[in-house]
């Protein structure tokens, strides 16, 4: 029998359901269900109570081991401005002090077979990345969002020490053309938490079409582009209504959008939604819209094409290889206008037969492409190439 393989999780906080979050922890549970694997997590702060989480793995400290870290001037400034927060304070000096760290995370490395990590990458990352080469200690990491250039020096690092685990198309293109000598290994993302959920939900064809998102409530995301074709439709006559689930700085600029144009009993600006609610919010509209600037692989996507809803998408990250424009949904460029939104919408206001067949269409695509346990397996199979057990990792 082999000995099994042991998989650090670098994950220094959790502040909220997004799709990071979310993605570390379901790739952490699916390594955990695999007898093949032993899993700890490098956790010092959750601000949430996420019981997937909660039964996993974490690694453990003392006062003593961390001695160094506590009796250092940065953590002493950064425990006094928290209002004397422990655990928090620790993700924040790790953060951004991570050497201070150094004997601690070295006893940690050296009894794994490999580090991986989906955090943003900052200076924290670059730090780990070096110590772990220096102990020959494997390491790997998914870009969840986009490649910045803001990050060059890490992923210039990862290209000689590392290995990249990409999830779109975009990212795999944006390699080869900036780090042509990296080595890297395709997945497929999936819904990480509550999957069921989302199937359960029952596709239907509306009397009147009502339209939705989810999602972080930023300038990013630019809901106030979907107000705007929302008051345009009202201007034009047409029956539409609008549903916002979601908390963010934006919110109380889409509140005053609203007001400005009587627009309150059009809009339902919901504001944040309990993290184990998230698949009761697609029971409320018919069609999902999501107008972002800029996305990795959008977890929303693959939860609206699994709730069976049609999709009006920008193409950002991998929507191209999830909404298939004319067959379950419709797309735009990112410079999209108020004024092309609403023309996909009145699509589905005028033929209301469309919503349910674009939404059966979603639900195939996801059960064809992305259902929970045929990705984890690509998953795992990646972590085995990075490990050299594994040959050749691939999907169709």
């Amino acid at each position: 029998m082999e000995p099994k393989i042991k998989v650090l999780f670098i994950l220094p906080e959790i502040l909220g359901p997004g799709g990071q979050e979310l993605e570390n922890i379901g790739f952490a549970k699916s390594l955990t269900s695999d007898s093949r694997f032993e899993v700890e997590i490098l956790n010092f702060f959750n601000a949430m109570s996420i019981s997937e989480f909660d039964k996993l793995h974490q690694s453990t400290w003392s006062f003593l081991s961390l001695k160094q870290v506590f009796l250092s001037k940065q953590f002493l400034k950064i425990f006094v401005k928290s209002k004397y927060k422990l655990n928090q304070s620790l993700a924040n000096c790790f953060r951004n002090f991570p050497q201070l760290f150094d004997s601690w995370f070295q006893e940690k490395i050296k009894n794994v077979d490999i580090c991986f990590t989906g955090i943003s990458p900052t200076h924290l990352l670059e730090h780990l990345l070096q110590l772990c080469d220096e102990m020959q200690v494997p390491f790997a990491y998914h870009e969840t969002s986009i490649f910045h250039q803001k990050n060059h020096s890490f992923y210039s690092q990862l290209e000689k020490k590392g290995t990249f685990l990409i999830s779109a198309q975009e990212k795999e293109e944006y390699l080869k053309k900036y780090y042509p000598d990296a080595s890297y290994c395709t997945i497929r993302q999936w819904i990480y938490l509550g999957q069921t959920d989302f199937l359960l939900i029952p596709s239907k064809q509306p009397e009147k079409v009502r339209f939705g998102s989810v999602g972080r409530v930023d300038e990013g995301k630019n809901f106030l582009k979907i107000l705007e074709a929302i008051s345009i439709l009202n201007q034009k006559g047409f029956p539409v209504e609008f549903v916002l689930f979601g908390d963010g700085p934006d919110l109380s600029n889409l509140q005053n959008f609203v007001e400005e144009n009587g627009l309150e009993d059009t809009v339902t600006l919901k504001g944040a939604i309990p993290f184990d609610k998230r698949a009761t919010s697609f029971e409320n509209f018919d069609v999902f819209i999501l107008t972002s600037n800029f996305e990795g692989g959008p977890l929303v996507i693959l939860e609206a094409m699994a709730a069976s809803k049609p999709i009006i998408s920008t193409l950002v990250g991998d929507v191209p290889n999830r909404v298939l424009d004319g067959l379950n949904g419709y797309t735009l460029p990112v410079s999209c206008t108020a004024e092309e939104i609403c023309l996909r919408m009145e699509n589905y206001i005028l033929n209301k037969v469309k919503v349910k067949e674009h939404g059966m269409k979603s639900r195939e695509l996801f059960l064809e492409k992305f259902v929970n346990h045929t990705n984890e397996e690509v998953f795992k199979e990646s972590l085995m190439k990075v490990l050299g057990r594994k040959k050749h990792v691939e999907f169709s």
